[in-house]
C-alpha cells in the first residue's frame, strides 16, 4: 500500500501546489499590482485591496485563495507596497508575504507618462494538514513523518509603461528564483521548483463620449514546461461609477464581472462559467474583489502634481 500512496501524494498534491504557481484571478483588472512589482506607487492615492476566491464551486477541496495588498507613492520617483496571501487547495496551503519597490522615470512634464522598474522580495510556505489526508494506513510514514513545512524565499521583477487614462504595458518575472521545495521529508528526496512564471499585460482606454469608456486589454502567462495562457479583456466603464466586463481565457473559462465605484471605495463581482472538462463536476467560480481608497482627494502627489487614475 505505501508504495502506491507514495505516488499518488506526488501527482496529486505536488502537481497541485506547484503546477499552477500562482493563485488564478480574474479581477486583476482592478488591482495589476498583483502582476507586477512596478506598478506600486504609480496612482495619487494608496489602494488597499481585498480579493477573495472560490475556484470549483462544487468540488470538494477545489482552490479558496484570499489575498491584501496596498502601495503608495514615497516621493523622490520611488514607489512601495506589498501583499499577503493565503491559498487553500485540498490538504495543501500556501502563505506568505511580497515587499515590493518602485522607481519611476518621468517621461514628460506632468507624470503623467511615465516607465517603471520594480523589484519585490517573498516568503512563502507550503504545508500539508495531515489531518485532511485519508489512508487505509493509519500510521503510515508518508502521513505521520512525510511531509516538510518550510519557509522559502524568492523574488519578482516588473516592468511598466503607462500614460494616465490612456494606455499601460506591462512585463514582469515572478519566482525569479526557482527555489526547489522538498515538500516530502522521507528518506527519498523529491523536489519541487517553484517554476519561474513570466507576464505580459497591456490596455488602452478609449473614451467613446463624455460618459462611457471602453477598455480593452490582454494578459499572457506562460512557463518554460506548461503551455501558454491568454487572456482576452474587455470592460465598459459608465462615469467612473458602474463597470461591466467580460474575459475569455483561453481553453479555461468565459469571465463575466461587473464593479460599482463609490469615490472612495469600489466593490466588484466576477463569474468563470468553466470550459474544461471540470465543467462535468463544477458550476463554475466565484471572486469578489474589494478596493479603498486612501488620500485619493489629492493629498497624495507625485512631484507636486496630481494624477488621476483610470481604475
Amino acid at each position: 500500500m505505501k508504495k502506491i500512496f507514495l505516488p499518488l501524494i506526488l501527482m496529486v498534491f505536488a502537481n497541485a501546489a506547484f503546477s499552477q504557481q500562482l493563485s488564478l484571478n480574474s479581477q486583476y483588472m482592478m488591482n495589476r499590482f498583483v502582476l507586477n512589482p512596478a506598478i506600486a506607487g504609480n496612482y495619487n492615492y494608496i489602494p488597499v485591496n481585498l480579493n477573495v476566491r472560490k475556484q470549483w464551486d462544487g468540488i470538494n477541496g477545489a482552490p479558496v485563495t484570499q489575498s491584501l495588498s496596498a502601495h503608495a507613492y514615497l516621493g523622490n520617483n520611488v514607489g512601495f507596497g506589498g501583499y499577503f496571501f493565503n491559498d487553500v487547495t485540498g490538504p495543501t496551503r500556501r502563505t506568505g508575504m511580497n515587499v515590493s519597490f518602485s522607481y519611476q522615470l518621468k517621461l514628460n512634464s506632468d507624470f503623467s507618462r511615465k516607465l517603471s522598474f520594480g523589484l519585490s522580495g517573498m516568503f512563502f510556505q507550503h504545508f500539508v494538514d495531515k489531518d485532511k489526508l485519508t489512508t487505509n494506513e493509519p500510521d503510515d510514514i508518508a502521513i505521520t513523518n512525510g511531509f516538510n513545512n518550510q519557509f522559502c524565499p524568492d523574488a519578482n521583477f516588473g516592468v511598466y509603461l503607462s500614460q494616465t487614462n490612456k494606455y499601460y504595458l506591462g512585463f514582469s518575472i515572478q519566482n525569479l528564483l526557482e527555489v526547489k521545495k522538498d515538500l516530502f521529508d522521507l528518506n527519498r528526496t523529491v523536489e519541487n521548483p517553484v517554476e519561474r512564471t513570466y507576464y505580459a499585460n497591456g490596455g488602452y482606454i478609449f473614451k467613446l463620449n463624455d460618459d462611457f469608456v471602453f477598455e480593452p486589454s490582454f494578459l499572457l502567462q506562460f512557463q518554460e514546461t506548461t503551455p501558454m495562457q491568454m487572456d482576452f479583456n474587455g470592460r465598459f466603464g459608465y462615469k467612473n461609477r458602474v463597470w461591466l466586463g467580460g474575459s475569455y481565457r483561453m481553453n479555461d473559462a468565459v469571465v463575466m464581472m461587473v464593479a460599482l465605484d463609490f469615490d472612495d471605495f469600489c466593490i466588484g463581482y466576477s463569474y468563470d462559467l468553466t470550459m474544461s472538462d471540470i465543467k462535468n463536476y463544477s458550476s463554475g467560480s466565484h471572486e469578489i474583489n474589494l478596493t479603498y481608497r486612501i488620500f485619493k482627494q489629492g493629498a497624495l502627489r507625485q512631484n507636486g502634481r496630481s494624477t488621476p487614475l483610470f481604475n
